[in-house]
């Protein structure tokens, strides 16, 4: 019965070829289908970028969307039309005969029709063998021989910080910036690894990176936001309330950080007035006591946990912090989702909890 089916189906296919292939007239005033399909590759390439600006896409996922997406134009672009003229009268009925010959005959030597089917989900993807480590090693491997690839430091330096190997994040950091120039975000990031690396210390080089990335893009919030933490460290109040005032300004009310940023200027002002609590700062308690409660009873995005865990060391409760950060690393055990949470809690001293990752 399947070598029945098996004919049968070749024999239906063979002659779909056939009348597909054989010449016929075409209306050649058609218009071709191109820009349907350009702006169908447009769309989805913006929503690549969309997931990557949002954040549900990282570094080499990112790079491996794209590169799928290239492939899959090229193969669009590829697909030959059908000829104009026909050739020699047996060369087509000829070509299709020995295809389903071949195809066939090549079953016949190495199928298994007796083979159980496989769900598609079952099935082990191409490549899904190589782990991180190993994948690693062949970019560091290939860097070395091509190391002006600012792609290849662009996928390395994310996966380092989430790994702890600051001071390999720095490094690819700087590689980028000296193959591809400087930005906001590329000093930023040098920034917060070198910080790290030197266990969450802003003063010398991560300080001027910041001040860097600051003045040369004026709505930076990231370096800005660093720069009034540090501020209000040092006990720079007047300074800080003016970064505070202006990383506000520049924020909405669906931006996560600005109810961090708004305990900041609350907490910089309390320290100009000598430590006393100020309406203002009373607020901004209750506020973040709100979130608190509602994510320790219906749960929330790592976002809003970082933003939680950042209040409280803004406005001094770092006990408060350790027991936040503990939950949100129950919550989210994978470090790959919570980069800033643990870049943010190893800055402030804050502590792993044993056995997690």
């Amino acid at each position: 019965m399947f070598w029945i089916f098996a004919i049968a189906m070749t024999a239906t296919a063979s002659a779909a070829l056939y009348y597909a292939a054989r010449a016929r007239r075409v209306n050649a005033s058609a218009a071709p289908d191109d820009d349907a399909t350009t702006a169908h590759f447009r769309l989805l390439l913006k929503e690549i970028e969309a997931d990557t600006t949002a954040g549900r896409l990282h570094g080499a996922e990112a790079d491996a969307a794209r590169a799928e997406l290239a492939r899959e134009m090229l193969r669009s672009r590829s697909v030959a039309r059908p000829p104009s003229a026909a050739g020699p009268a047996f060369l087509l009925p000829g070509a299709i005969l020995l295809t389903a010959v071949l195809a066939l005959g090549t079953y016949a030597l190495l199928g298994n029709p007796g083979l159980p089917a496989q769900p598609l989900a079952e099935r082990t993807p191409p490549g899904s063998d190589l782990n991180l480590d190993e994948a690693l090693a062949r970019i560091e491997a290939q860097l070395q021989k091509t190391p002006d690839d600012v792609r290849g430091w662009l996928v390395l330096a994310p996966v380092y910080m989430q790994q702890g190997r600051f001071a390999d994040a720095a490094n690819a950091y700087r590689q980028v910036i000296a193959l591809n120039g400087p930005t906001a975000d590329l000093e930023t990031n040098l920034g917060e690894a070198l910080m790290m690396a030197a266990e969450g210390n802003a003063a010398g080089e991560p300080l001027q990176l910041f001040e860097s990335a600051a003045a040369r893009d004026a709505e930076h919030i990231r370096s800005r936001y660093y720069l009034a933490s540090d501020a209000t460290a040092r006990g720079d109040y007047e300074a800080a309330i003016g970064m505070w005032s202006d990383l506000i300004a520049k924020g909405t009310e669906t931006d996560p950080w600005l109810a961090s940023a708004q305990a900041g200027l609350a907490a910089a002002q309390a320290g100009l007035a000598g430590g006393a609590e100020l309406p203002d700062d009373a607020a901004i308690r209750g506020m973040v006591d709100g979130l608190a409660a509602r994510l320790d009873s219906e749960g929330g995005s790592v976002e809003e946990w970082t933003r939680l865990v950042r209040s409280r060391l803004v406005l001094g409760q770092v006990e408060q912090a350790q027991q936040d950060y503990e939950q949100a690393r129950l919550a989210y055990p994978d470090p790959a989702i919570r980069q800033e949470l643990d870049v943010l809690a190893a800055d402030n001293g804050l502590i792993s909890p044993e056995g997690a990752n």
